[in-house]
């Protein structure tokens, strides 16, 4: 039981980690100070279950989708670990870039901003969803892929929470201390993947 309790706790916190919400925070203040708190709460609502959803799906099919166009497991598990490796350093940086600048300027003017960008890229991107078929193919039986999809939905859950206190967390400790949480993530992040 302990064992399968550190596996569970250590999918989720990786998931929580390579989506670090604490560096999603400036994009979302950025892109949100328009909306009013009714409209916050329902963007918040809607971009955490897509990107949950996205997630799911992912955990759900694993590599069965990759293998349809020809890509095998242990070529998609260096090609994450790549891309993995790529989000830690840039975590370890503070200058991860999740959002293109025109992507960004695009977003401002758009009224739902849930889905693009905040479900996907910001919450559930290419690492998001290489960690989660990574961790899927690890999953031998059901019960450890309804592990995996309920560290999902609790890592998107905590994820919301985070982006809920947003505000009050950058005018706490403002952007420096952001910065220091990101690279707190990619540290955690580097030794809880395997």
């Amino acid at each position: 039981m302990t064992e399968a309790l550190l596996a569970f706790l250590g999918t989720f916190v990786s998931i929580f980690v390579i989506v670090d919400p604490f560096a999603v925070i400036p994009v979302y203040l950025g892109l949100t100070d328009r909306f009013t708190t009714e409209a916050l709460v329902r963007i918040r609502r809607k971009a955490t279950l897509v990107a949950c959803c996205i997630l799911v799906f992912f955990a759900v099919t694993g590599m069965s989708l990759f293998n349809f166009f020809g890509t095998t497991l242990p070529a998609f598990q260096i090609a994450g670990g790549l891309l993995l490796f790529k989000f830690g350093i840039e975590q370890l940086a503070a200058n991860r870039t999740r959002v293109k600048e025109e992507e960004r300027d695009e977003s401002l003017h758009r009224e739902d901003i849930s889905v693009f960008p905040l479900a996907t890229p910001l919450l559930a991107g290419p690492g998001a969803i290489s960690t989660v078929v990574l961790q899927s193919s690890k999953a031998k039986s059901t019960p450890s892929l309804m592990a995996l999809c309920l560290a999902i939905i609790l890592a998107v859950i905590a994820c919301n929470l985070v982006l809920k206190l947003g505000p009050l967390l950058f005018r706490l400790i403002g952007t420096t201390g952001l910065n220091l949480l990101t690279r707190l993530m990619g540290l955690i992040g580097g030794s809880v993947r395997d």
